[in-house]
């Protein structure tokens, strides 16, 4: 018989993903016993996936940081376990020696990731801007960087809630793989595919999801813009365009339509490498289809040219007049997301210095902007940002670095300070989703493991240190709780969004979660005009192509024949979950066709080096008839058994995305081309 009480408790998983799945949380002796997934939440619909069942052992895994260690020299491996008063005091130290040195904190740079996206890890954000001036170092993954293309042609990024993806008469899944990356939307999927709807999966990989398509369709890397203006070009062909909706809600229709018809279908093909039959059968499929959701993946944003793909992809779906339409329209993302008061990047980085990641790679440390102290959060940079090695020496030249972390992840180990942090069992946080609409309350269902704080309690703690030295070095407000810290975070700007208040408002609204929203209706998009617009001069303005039309990028060459893709590994993302063995895969490998192998006299198993200019690893080969003869597919992730870093080969190219708004540039990691050679 139990003789301890079992506490039920609600708890949102807060990672970077379209979920933000809540789940119920069994408690038993301040131990986590049990969790499933919340049958209440509209979405999920108490679905877990794999990662999500894996918390119960990565709550409590072995390998997990227990108390703050330090070490002098940054990847010397020779940590010691310290107080969090020796911690604090080094930290204190360290930024008021920078603070007398230059007069103030602007040498201290924050470096924050999307590990974790709750509202309650956007403390350090607000304490870092509550301090004057500071430093804040912009990585490759930020949220602005995908949705330049969508405020070029709509004025805002704005979509249909997902669920509405199940009155689809076709749904096109174009760069994503959501049976891997997105598993909940699967059902809304197959419930439209139940109710007679096309699956078409357009992808360069063979993908899980494709395997549930009517249609697939592979093209060559960074020439979905090809395929869409071809799409565009057949539709007018057959009179399968919504001429309604091109005349009331779309502006500069005429130059689009100008461009479509000079392009050469025949060539546009033959860059794609897709087959005229293929396209005739979507061509028709659309052209009978009433409702059509086009599903578009991030991966398409890591390309040279991403902008005026997503764009030429937008476009299609505005000719049919699909954008706006129940069961139709663009499923991208919602903006929506950083909405609440310590989420407001411009106002809070006002006055702080901004500098990209990819812009610093090359210039000698003796040229670069000054910066004495570094703090990540929510992010291990060596693990995810391009050139690796760059990032490892960058690290190096900083003279204090600290990490907030559950795992002494690759990145930890090149620090000098790292903190171990409370999982969102140990803390209460709000989380919203950028893909559907519903937020969530986490408690806290047990206390934290073993010296882990969590990031308020950590920041709460300086800022009062930092007070003490004098109260005009820290205006960051000092609330009793996290409860209370949290309920400060409202405004009015979330209440026009999910008609909330406050913490309690929330809690009360836990048990009758929001209704989904069904679809725009009105098509009124947040332009100037109030209209899609096919044509965009502000574009022009920062050299940009102001329509969606597609722009070659790079190609393979003899000396680098194979793209590199590195998508997130479907049991992982990025360093999370590494250690989880939720797969068979432990050490790194790079799948590449077995006739392509053949052509290199490459053995399945075998180790083998893939180089570019920037770097070489060593990997063993894994054969996959997934991939096509051109590509190569290594998944970014942290392997500790076989010490690989893909993103050693991965160059910081930038895209043409998000140059309109500071800071928010992407890199072209798909752009990226090696060789395979045997040992």
């Amino acid at each position: 018989m139990n003789k301890h009480a079992t506490r039920i408790c609600k708890n949102v998983c807060p990672r970077n993903c379209p979920s933000s799945c809540t789940m119920i949380s069994y408690v038993e002796n301040e131990s986590l016993v049990h969790i499933t997934g919340d049958s209440m939440h509209p979405y999920t619909r108490g679905k877990l996936c794999a990662k999500g069942f894996s918390y119960l052992e990565k709550n409590s895994h072995r390998d997990r940081l227990k108390f703050p260690y330090y070490q002098k020299v940054k990847g010397s491996g020779k940590f010691i376990k310290i107080t969090w008063e020796k911690a604090f005091d080094l930290i204190i130290s360290e930024m008021m020696n920078i603070h007398k040195r230059f007069g103030s904190f602007h040498p201290l740079a924050l470096y924050k990731g999307s590990g974790n996206i709750g509202v309650h890890h956007f403390v350090t954000d607000e304490f870092f801007s509550s301090m004057g001036k500071t430093t804040r170092l912009i990585g490759s993954s930020s949220f602005s960087t995908g949705f330049q293309a969508m405020q070029d042609d709509m004025g805002a990024v704005k979509m249909s809630d997902p669920s509405t993806i199940k009155d689809s008469s076709m749904v096109i899944i174009w760069g994503a793989n959501p049976a891997a990356t997105n598993i909940h939307l699967i059902p809304f999927i197959l419930d439209a595919k139940i109710n007679g709807a096309k699956i078409v999966v357009i992808d360069p990989l063979y993908t899980q999801t494709a395997e549930l398509a009517d249609l697939y369709i592979q093209l060559r890397p960074s020439t979905d813009g090809a395929l869409a203006n071809v799409l565009i070009k057949g539709l007018i062909e057959k009179n399968a365009v919504d001429r309604v909706f091109l005349e009331n809600n779309s502006s500069g229709l005429d130059p689009f339509l100008e461009m479509i018809n000079g392009i050469s279908v025949k060539e546009f093909l033959l860059k794609c490498s897709v087959p005229q039959e293929a396209v005739d059968l979507l061509l028709d499929w659309m052209t009978e289809s009433t409702a059509v959701s086009y599903l578009i993946g991030t991966g398409l944003q890591k390309h040279a040219h991403s902008r005026q793909t997503i764009r030429a992809i937008e476009a299609l779906a505005a000719v049919r007049g699909d954008i706006g339409k129940l069961g139709g329209g663009i499923f991208f993302r919602r903006n929506d997301l950083p909405i609440f008061n310590n989420q407001d990047f411009e106002k809070l980085n006002r006055n702080n210095r901004m500098i990209k990641m990819s812009e610093l790679n090359g210039i000698p440390s003796v040229h670069r902007p000054s910066i004495e102290m570094m703090w990540i959060s929510c992010a291990n940079p060596l693990t995810q940002e391009p050139d690796s090695k760059f990032m490892k020496q960058f690290m190096m030249d900083i003279p204090f670095v600290v990490t907030v972390d559950q795992f002494l992840t690759p990145t930890a180990q090149m620090s000098n300070l790292v903190l171990p942090t409370t999982t969102h069992f140990e803390e209460m946080d709000i989380v919203t989703s950028f893909w559907h609409n519903q937020m969530a309350w986490n408690e806290k269902a047990i206390s934290p493991y073993y010296e882990s704080r969590s990031e308020w309690s950590i920041i709460k703690e300086l800022a009062l240190r930092l007070k003490q030295h004098s109260g005009d070095l820290c205006s960051f407000p000092i609330h009793a709780s996290e409860e209370e810290y949290l309920n400060a975070q409202f405004n009015e700007k979330v209440f026009t969004c999910y008609s909330i208040k406050s913490v309690s408002d929330l809690k009360e609204r836990a048990a009758a979660p929001n209704l989904p929203n069904v679809a725009w209706g009105d098509r009124q998009f947040d332009t100037e005009t109030g209209k899609f617009q096919f044509y965009f001069e502000v574009a022009k303005l920062v050299d940009h192509h102001p329509m969606g039309t597609f722009i070659e990028g790079k190609m393979p060459t003899n000396d680098y024949p194979f793209w590199l893709i590195t998508p997130h590994h479907p049991y992982a993302i990025n360093s999370q979950f590494h250690f989880l063995k939720l797969s068979d895969e432990e050490e790194a490998v790079v799948r590449i066709n077995p006739k392509a192998a053949k052509e290199l006299d490459i053995f399945n198993g075998e180790i083998v080096s893939v180089y570019n200019d920037q770097a070489s690893i060593e990997i063993k080969v894994l054969f996959s008839n997934q991939v096509p003869k051109d590509i190569v597919v290594i998944y970014q992730s942290w392997y500790p058994v076989s010490q690989v870093t893909v993103n050693d080969l991965v160059p910081a190219l930038q895209t043409n995305m998000g140059t309109d708004k500071p800071c928010s540039q992407g890199i072209g990691m798909y752009d990226t081309f090696v060789h395979i050679k045997k040992l």
